[in-house]
C-alpha cells in the first residue's frame, strides 16, 4: 500500500514493496477504517534517543539523506523522527485522514511528553514540475537562517539551473508567506494544484526547513528536512491536535507560558 500510494505521485522505491530495515525498529502509526476494515494511511516514527543509543546516527532514516554533525542532536534534545507518511489515493482529497494521523502523532507525544521536537523529510514529489520545485526551494532557501541548517549537509544536493537562479531568488524573497508562495505554484502547475499539503501542515505547527536533498533511491524526489519545536507551537494549534488537558501537561512540563 505504501509503495503503490507513493508511485501515484511520482515517488516510490520502484520495487514491489516499500520495506527497509528501518521498519524493523521504528514505530508505525496506522490509520484504520473500522467499518471498511482497511488501512487509510500511516506514519513511521522513531524516538531518536533510543535509536541513537542502539544504532548510532546511521540508525536514523534521515541519515541516508543528510550528513549530520553530531552536535545537532544535542541541540535538538529528545526528538521524534517522522517519515514515510501516506494516505490512500481515494482519501487524499479529504482533510480528515491527515488530521487524524497528526492527532495520532500528538497522542504519541502526550504519552511521551519529554519529547518536544519533531523532525523528518517532507517530499516535494515529481508530480510538481521543475519550475514549481525550484520556486519552493528558493522560497525556503532564502529563509533557512536557523542555526541547525549549519549542522546538516545534503548527501545529494539539489542543483537548480544557474541561468534562472537570480530571477527566482529575487521573486521568492519578495513572497511573504506560504499563502503568497502557493499562487505562483498554482499558476505554473497544469492541474492548478497548490503547495504540498505536508509543507502546509508542518508550517502550521511552526516547522522550519533546515536543508534540502534529492533522494536518488526514491524516484529523485526533492526532500526538505523539517524541524518542529512543539514548545514554540501556538497553544491553540497544539490543543487542537493534542487535546487541552494533554497540551496543558506538555506546556507545564516544559515550562511554556500559555
Amino acid at each position: 500500500m505504501r509503495e503503490a500510494t507513493f508511485r501515484k505521485t511520482g515517488e516510490g522505491t520502484g520495487k514491489s514493496l516499500d520495506l527497509d530495515h528501518f521498519d524493523d525498529y521504528y514505530w508505525h502509526l496506522v490509520l484504520w477504517h473500522k467499518s471498511e476494515c482497511k488501512v487509510l494511511g500511516a506514519y513511521r516514527a522513531g524516538n531518536t534517543a533510543e535509536i541513537l543509543a542502539k544504532h548510532g546516527i546511521s540508525g536514523l532514516y534521515t541519515s541516508t539523506l543528510f550528513r549530520y554533525d553530531e552536535r545537532i542532536f544535542r541541540k535538538l534534545g529528545p526528538a521524534l523522527e517522522l517519515g514515510r507518511s501516506f494516505v490512500r489515493p481515494e482519501y487524499q482529497r479529504q482533510y480528515a485522514p491527515l488530521l487524524l494521523l497528526w492527532k495520532g502523532i500528538a497522542r504519541l507525544i502526550a504519552m511521551r511528553p519529554e519529547i518536544p521536537v519533531l523532525f523528518g523529510a517532507v517530499s516535494i514529489s515529481n508530480d510538481y514540475n521543475k519550475t514549481s520545485r525550484e520556486i519552493i526551494y528558493r522560497f525556503f532557501e532564502a529563509r533557512m537562517q536557523d542555526e541547525l541548517a549549519g549542522l546538516v549537509e545534503p548527501r545529494s544536493p539539489f542543483r537548480p539551473p544557474l541561468l534562472r537562479r537570480w530571477d527566482y531568488r529575487s521573486m521568492c524573497q519578495a513572497l511573504r508567506d506560504l499563502d503568497e508562495l502557493a499562487q505562483p505554484i498554482t499558476d505554473v502547475e497544469a492541474d492548478g494544484k497548490g503547495l504540498p499539503i505536508l509543507l502546509r501542515q508542518y508550517a502550521k505547527v511552526g516547522g522550519k526547513l533546515v536543508g534540502f536533498n534529492v533522494d536518488r533511491k526514491f524516484s529523485n524526489v526533492l526532500d526538505g528536512l523539517m524541524v518542529v519545536d512543539l514548545r514554540q507551537t501556538d497553544p491553540a494549534v497544539l490543543e487542537r491536535y493534542m487535546g487541552r488537558e494533554a497540551a496543558t501537561r506538555f506546556r507545564e512540563l516544559h515550562a511554556v507560558a500559555r
